[in-house]
C-alpha cells in the first residue's frame, strides 16, 4: 500500500489490514513510502480486504476494497478421445476433452519423453497432439489452473505397425439378366494387425447392381464378422455390365477400412 507523503507521525503509525470487522494483519509504517504486508491468512472462497492507517491521532478512512479468492478446486480433466487402451496406427495422436476454463494443459509421453501443450478454449474444451512410438505409450495429461491447483490423468495408447483388414465375400459374382430377380449375400470379416477378429466395428454395406439404384445396410461385427443376407436384385431396370459391393468398416479408434468386390450381370 502506498503511504501519503504528508502523513504526520509516520513512526507512530501502523497499517492495518481488515477483513470485514476483523483485523487480520498489520505492519509499521516508519519512514517508508510503501508498506508490504505478507502472510495474510486466506479463507476458502472470496476474501474482501481493506486497509487503514492508525496513528496517535486515530484511525483514517479505509482504502478501496481488494477482493482475493482462494481457489482450492483442482481443474478436473475429462478426456473424451481416445479411450485408454486404444490401438492406433498414426505417429501423431490427437487428444480431446474438457477441463477448467483458463487452465493450462500439458500432454506428456513417458515412453518417448515428449511433451506438448494442448489448446484450451474459453469454454474449457481442449485439443492437443503428442508423438507416439511403436508399441505401448504411457501418456499423462496435467492441468494447472490460475491458482496453481493441479490435476492429472493417465492413459495407455498402443501404436501398431500393421493395419486392420476387411475381407468381403459375395455369395455369387455373376448373374444372367434373364434369370433376375435374384438375391445376393454379402459377408465381411474384420481382423486387426495381429490377425485377431474385431468385434463391435460399425459396418455399412452398399450394393450397386448395374442399372439399379444403390442400396445400403448398417450393422456391427460379431466375432469379427458382419453380413447382409439375401439382398433382392429385381429384373426391372437391370442391364448387363459390372456392379460392385462395398463394406465400409469404422473401427473403435475412428479409422476406416473399406473393401470393394465386383460382380456382373450378363
Amino acid at each position: 500500500m502506498a503511504i501519503p507523503a504528508d502523513l504526520p507521525e509516520r513512526r507512530q503509525t501502523r497499517l492495518l489490514v481488515h477483513r470485514g470487522d476483523e483485523i487480520v494483519a498489520e505492519a509499521p509504517v516508519r519512514s517508508r513510502d510503501e508498506v508490504t504486508v505478507e502472510g495474510i491468512p486466506l479463507r476458502r472462497g472470496e476474501n474482501r480486504f481493506t486497509a487503514t492507517l492508525r496513528g496517535p491521532s486515530g484511525e483514517g478512512p479505509p482504502s478501496a476494497e481488494l477482493v482475493v479468492t482462494r481457489d482450492e478446486v483442482v481443474p478436473e480433466i475429462s478426456l473424451s478421445e481416445p479411450l485408454s487402451g486404444a490401438k492406433v496406427h498414426s505417429e501423431q495422436l490427437t487428444l480431446m476433452g474438457d477441463t477448467e476454463p483458463g487452465a493450462q494443459l500439458m500432454i506428456s509421453n513417458a515412453t518417448n519423453e515428449r511433451t506438448s501443450p494442448a489448446v484450451v478454449a474459453a469454454d474449457g474444451t481442449f485439443q492437443g497432439e503428442i508423438a507416439l512410438v511403436l508399441g505401448s505409450n504411457e501418456l499423462t495429461l496435467t492441468a494447472t489452473d490460475q491458482a496453481g491447483n493441479v490435476d492429472s490423468t493417465e492413459l495407455t495408447v498402443v501404436r501398431r505397425e500393421g493395419v486392420d483388414e476387411a475381407r468381403l465375400i459375395l455369395s455369387q459374382t455373376t448373374f444372367p439378366v434373364r434369370r433376375l430377380p435374384a438375391s445376393i449375400s454379402l459377408r465381411v470379416l474384420v481382423v486387426d494387425a495381429e490377425g485377431e477378429t474385431v468385434d463391435g466395428a460399425e459396418v455399412v454395406f452398399s450394393l450397386s447392381p448395374p442399372g439399379l439404384p444403390t442400396t445400403t445396410y448398417r450393422t456391427v461385427t460379431v466375432g469379427g464378422e458382419a453380413s447382409w443376407l439375401d439382398v433382392s436384385m429385381p429384373r426391372g431396370g437391370a442391364t448387363a455390365g459390372e456392379g460392385f459391393a462395398t463394406a465400409r468398416v469404422t473401427l473403435a479408434d475412428g479409422s476406416v477400412v473399406a473393401v470393394h468386390k465386383p460382380f456382373s450381370f450378363h
